[in-house]
């Protein structure tokens, strides 16, 4: 019989060829350690390894982590909008110098007395003499500029002193320019991204299961194709033994069989290999410390697909990546009205009050409430550049939108007509296997009769474990292209429907 990933005697057919990218895909190693050999198989079912992925997998957790930090960011934003109040606390050691001058204050008491006496003079002191009191008055004035003199030009006052000096101040922002919705708004895109791709992941891990689950049921056919078709060429070797002694074949076709056997011998070794290989594979993806007995089949729907546009429609509206990019797309408008924002003034009001007034400062209110505009009249950076490289991105944004659309609708195509391809295989190949046993049954009846040749009958044995082997191949492409075309459509998770559907199934011998 034939390897599915070697050639053997036997030519090998376009679906193998196809399949051994896909199988060498399957097996990569995914880090986690083989369990003793001893360790007994755990049996699950496709949905129950799918629900097993989904609690175990690294990418899914991470994926997840993002989506929830894109939330919380998203939230964080929320209130950009609403007053910011600040609460300052400061501990001030301070000295304060006040220096008062008195050159005017003392010139001005002088002239005021002098007035004063100007007008007692005029006046008179009743019962008092005139001239007495006018001597007086003249000796007071002159007098006066002496009497003044002790009071200095200036006097200082310093103080120095320790103190909690509290504040509560609040900004509220009244007009942005569009900034803060802008904000607001590629914060919620971004959520958008973060949930878009953490689907694409969920995705591309059911691929990977279809591929490592079914990679394993298909060696586990392989194999008992493999070991049937050994049993076969040792029965007919011990068969040909007795007839050499007998005397009724010759030496030669004794050989012939011999070296028909030695190619099935190597063929079940390189199927017992793979199969190795792939109940590794298949365990290290579900992070298992256990070996695991795949329960469903390879299945195929007899019935013809849906028509691709109804897949096309679906991913549409749907497809992880094609919601990624447009939620790109809109990130990077928002960025663009971030930058165009920097363009107009901001407006804000304001206020403070200061929270221990008896220790406050000479030159501060007790509070203070206001509105402001700030206008930045030489940026740092060129506002104009800024908002053509926003303008850029979003172009940029735009181009890988309609460009994922257009790889989205080309792998669904194909992924259409290869699981369409397949599941005609698929049928067709039941007559092949039909014809094939009715031959080896007709050839190893002509052989013992004497009639028919050794390489007749080694050729009917190798169509039979050809024919069985390539149907099970086209089964494994069938559910392979069809997982495809669902992860291509955005629409993985019904994959276990159409399983549950599948009214042809490939039974292990």
């Amino acid at each position: 019989m034939k390897s599915f990933y070697t050639s053997a005697p036997m030519n090998t057919p376009a679906s193998a060829a196809w399949l051994l990218a896909l199988l060498t895909f399957a097996a990569l190693p995914c880090g986690a350690q083989q369990p003793p050999a001893s360790a007994p198989a755990v049996a699950l079912s496709y949905e129950q390894s799918s629900l097993l992925l989904a609690q175990r997998s690294d990418a899914l957790q991470g994926a997840g982590r993002s989506v929830e930090a894109a939330r919380q960011q998203a939230e964080a934003l929320k209130a950009l909008a609403m007053p910011r109040l600040n609460l300052d606390v400061q501990g001030l050691h301070y000295q304060k110098t006040v220096t008062v001058s008195l050159d005017d204050l003392r010139g001005r008491a002088q002239g005021a007395a002098a007035n004063v006496l100007g007008g007692i003079a005029g006046q008179g002191v009743p019962g008092v003499d005139s001239g007495a009191v006018g001597q007086v008055i003249d000796r007071v004035q002159a007098a006066l500029p002496s009497m003044f003199r002790p009071i200095p030009d200036e006097i200082s006052a310093r103080s120095r002193q320790s103190l909690i000096h509290p504040t509560l101040s609040t900004i509220v922002p009244l007009y942005t320019g569009g900034a803060i919705a802008a904000a607001q708004a590629a914060a919620r895109s971004g959520v958008d991204v973060a949930e878009a791709a953490g689907d694409g992941v969920r995705e591309a891990q059911r691929l990977s299961l279809a591929k490592a689950y079914f990679g394993q049921v298909l060696a586990t056919q392989v194999l008992a194709v493999s070991r049937e078709t050994l049993a076969g060429f040792e029965g007919h070797l011990a068969n040909s033994r007795k007839l050499q002694q007998q005397g009724q074949i010759s030496q030669a076709r004794v050989l012939q069989v011999v070296v028909a056997r030695d190619s099935a011998q190597r063929n079940l070794q390189r199927a017992e290999g793979e199969y190795a290989a792939a109940v590794q594979t298949l365990q290290q993806l579900l992070r298992s410390t256990q070996a695991v007995d795949p329960t469903n089949t390879l299945f195929v729907l007899s019935q013809p697909l849906a028509p691709v546009q109804d897949y096309l429609s679906h991913a549409e509206a749907s497809h992880p990546a094609l919601r990624q990019a447009r939620a790109l797309e809109t990130t990077a408008r928002h960025g663009t009205e971030l930058a165009q924002a920097a363009r107009r003034p901001t407006v804000f009001a304001f206020g403070s009050i200061n929270l221990n007034r008896r220790n406050e400062l000479l030159t501060e209110p007790d509070w203070i409430v206001g509105i402001g505009m700030r206008y930045t009249l030489w940026p740092q950076v060129d506002r104009s550049s800024n908002e053509a490289a926003a303008l850029a991105r979003e172009e940029a944004a735009e181009s890988a939108t309609r460009e994922a659309w257009t790889q989205i609708q080309t792998g669904i195509h194909q992924s259409w007509q290869l699981t369409e391809s397949a599941r005609r295989e698929y049928l067709s190949l039941a007559s092949s296997i039909a014809a094939a046993r009715e031959s080896l049954r007709v050839q190893e009846v002509s052989f013992k009769e004497g009639v028919g040749t050794m390489s007749e009958l080694i050729d009917a044995r190798n169509a039979l474990a050809q024919a069985r082997t390539e149907r099970a191949m086209a089964a494994y492409k069938y559910d392979l292209s069809l997982a495809s075309l669902l992860l291509a459509s955005g629409q993985g998770e019904q994959f276990q429907d159409y399983l549950l559907r599948a009214d042809e199934h490939v039974n292990t011998p």
